[in-house]
């Protein structure tokens, strides 16, 4: 759509087309998002998946010629309704629903529109997938699992809540167990959360919006993965582990039980403790202090 097709003239000093809402880091072409300051500005005139922006007059000019340019009073606030608007009139375009062959789902199950349900599939009672999941062949997700729950949005504007739509979904591989009571959060923005293929998720934990574990990793219970993490393959997350948002997590890293986790974990690398480091260091350090 053209963002004249939202914007009043007045706002809109360059027109252009644009395909979905995103922050200024977005990997997807013909994004529009706003900027408030001199260093997401930065970002977004430097990304080439960024088609237009919506900032304030003081930061109009800064902007990348070849980018739509929005000017607004509230960047922010006016972001968040151009998303709803787009969601309402069906700019984000739904997946296609489809039930593959020999799956078993318990009639206390509830499945939304536009869900994708591989074959071999198992859901179990009282699970529910909302609108926009993708199941893999041969997963097992066990009883009151959710996929697809809501995540907490930061989308208060002086001192004015708004409430802002769930474009996003949920994309789990093959061959996964999503165990007893786990949640994984959609994103507002058209995007996936991603559970890559051999994956377990262990019961009650929780995976934030946005973010991505690799192939044959393993999270185990009452882990707390908050939105846009991105972790490797072959990972172990403990029990009870905590993982701050944005944060990347290596390869075959092993984050011990109760880790909590708020810088990024390089691959093959054993951390623990709060906040957590280099597991080796932290048992010499502890024995240092015992003696």
């Amino acid at each position: 759509m053209k963002i004249s097709n939202y914007f009043s003239e007045s706002q809109v000093l360059r027109d252009v087309e644009i395909s979905i809402t995103h922050y200024a880091n977005s990997f997807i072409k013909g994004t529009c998002c706003f900027v408030l300051n001199e260093g997401f500005l930065t970002q977004a005139n430097k990304n080439p998946c960024i088609t237009a922006v919506i900032t304030n007059k003081k930061l109009a000019p800064q902007v990348d010629k070849n980018k739509g340019l929005i000017i607004s009073e509230s960047p922010q606030k006016d972001y968040y309704l151009l998303h709803n608007f787009m969601y309402k009139n069906n700019f984000f375009i739904p997946q296609e629903s489809y039930l593959g062959s020999n799956c078993e789902i318990a009639s206390t199950a509830i499945i939304g529109d536009n869900v994708h349900i591989g074959d071999n599939v198992h859901i179990g009672e009282h699970v529910i997938i909302t609108s926009n999941s993708y199941i893999g062949n041969n997963s097992y997700i066990d009883s009151r699992a959710i996929i697809g729950a809501r995540g907490l949005h930061n989308s208060v504007v002086n001192k004015e809540s708004i409430f802002v739509h769930d474009a996003g979904g949920v994309r789990i591989g093959d061959n996964c167990e999503i165990l007893a009571g786990a949640i994984i959060q959609k994103s507002y923005h058209y995007e996936q959360t991603v559970i890559a293929n051999h994956v377990k998720i262990g019961p009650q934990v929780n995976i934030g919006h946005g973010s991505t574990i690799g192939s044959y990793t393993l999270v185990a219970g009452s882990a707390q993965v908050a939105g846009y993490v991105t972790i490797g393959e072959e990972v172990w997350v403990g029990p009870s582990c905590s993982i701050a948002h944005n944060i990347s997590i290596g390869d075959r890293a092993n984050l011990k039980i109760g880790s909590i986790v708020v810088n990024n974990i390089q691959a093959d690398e054993s951390v623990s403790g709060n906040f957590a480091y280099n597991h080796i260091k932290r048992i010499r350090n502890f024995v240092q202090l015992k003696q």
